[in-house]
């Protein structure tokens, strides 16, 4: 990659070259991003795989956002439905956002739990899990935000690795939640949820 334009070199006719730097490959950062079709976002949750995260991690989470922990930080049935029974159903209160409220999840095992269906069935939330391989035609949340938001994340990553502080640096624990935060402030992404 030329450092003075941003370019990399690769073979003829690849369009989609970038030059993220990989840290641990091993390890695992998990995000669960929830929107509704207005185009609000309720905080995200990134899960570490840590059980007790280091001083550095937590003091670079973004003011509002959730932080889990899970051994590999992976998604499991505790941390989701802690998640929204305490800090989703907050956020829905506080933006006023009427019930019932209709959740779609991707079906897997760690969204699907009695004590959370229970507590789902109190309070007027219906988790609706979509059948699996139906991403193109029942997942638009795919389509039409995940997709671009990629996109926006190997930019935005590009971006920041080319600022004179941190040319070359990887991504890591302690710096990916800044840079998440930039790709959610300036993706485009939500808007077009508005638009349908």
């Amino acid at each position: 990659m030329c450092q003075k334009s941003g370019k990399v070199l690769g073979p003829r006719g690849y369009k989609n070259l970038c030059s993220v730097k990989l840290g641990n490959e091993k390890e695992n950062i998990t995000v669960l991003m929830m929107f509704n079709t207005a185009g609000k976002i309720s905080p995200p949750l990134v899960l570490f795989p840590y059980v007790r995260p280091p001083k550095s991690v937590v003091e670079n989470i973004p003011i509002g956002w959730v932080l889990g922990k899970s051994e590999k930080g992976w998604m499991t049935s505790d941390v989701f439905s802690e998640y929204i029974v305490n800090d989703f159903n907050k956020w829905a209160v506080e933006n006023n956002i009427p019930r019932p409220l209709l959740i779609f999840i991707d079906g897997h095992k760690s969204h699907m739990t009695l004590a959370l269906s229970k507590w789902c069935e109190e309070n007027q939330v219906v988790l609706y899990a979509l059948p699996p391989n139906t991403t193109q035609i029942m997942q638009p949340a795919d389509v039409s935000v995940f997709r671009p938001m990629k996109s926006d994340w190997k930019k935005t990553v590009h971006n920041w690795q080319n600022r004179s502080e941190n040319i070359n640096s990887p991504v890591t624990k302690v710096n990916f939640c800044g840079i998440f935060n930039e790709v959610l402030s300036n993706t485009e992404a939500f808007e077009q949820l508005t638009k349908y």
